[in-house]
């Protein structure tokens, strides 16, 4: 059963752009939990590998990630498409219990 993530849109003082806008970004959003798992994701075992190391660990360990082995920042997934940027994005929502925002 799908967590209810966002607030119910305001009226926006009646401005139909800013409400057209906030709908579009909203759309982006997926509410409920990908559900893909490393294991759906064939190949790509070095970019698995670092988003593990990169964000996974961090969030389930944070305790160990202080000081100079501080967590990154961001990661940025580039490349061709059909490449499985999204499937890797995705597994990382997963895994990590997070909202998948899709943006392209």
């Amino acid at each position: 059963e799908p967590r209810q993530l966002l607030k119910p849109l305001p009226n926006f003082d009646g401005d139909s752009e800013l409400r057209s806008l906030a709908l579009s970004i909203r759309r982006d959003i997926v509410q409920e939990c990908p559900r893909v798992v490393w294991s759906d994701i064939v190949g790509l075992n070095d970019a698995k590998r670092l988003l593990k190391e990169a964000i996974i660990l961090p969030r389930k360990y944070p305790q160990l990630f202080t000081g100079l082995r501080s967590p990154w920042k961001s990661a940025l997934l580039y490349g061709m498409p059909g490449t499985g940027k999204t499937l890797l994005a995705k597994a990382v929502a997963t895994e990590s219990n997070t909202t998948f925002f899709n943006i392209s």
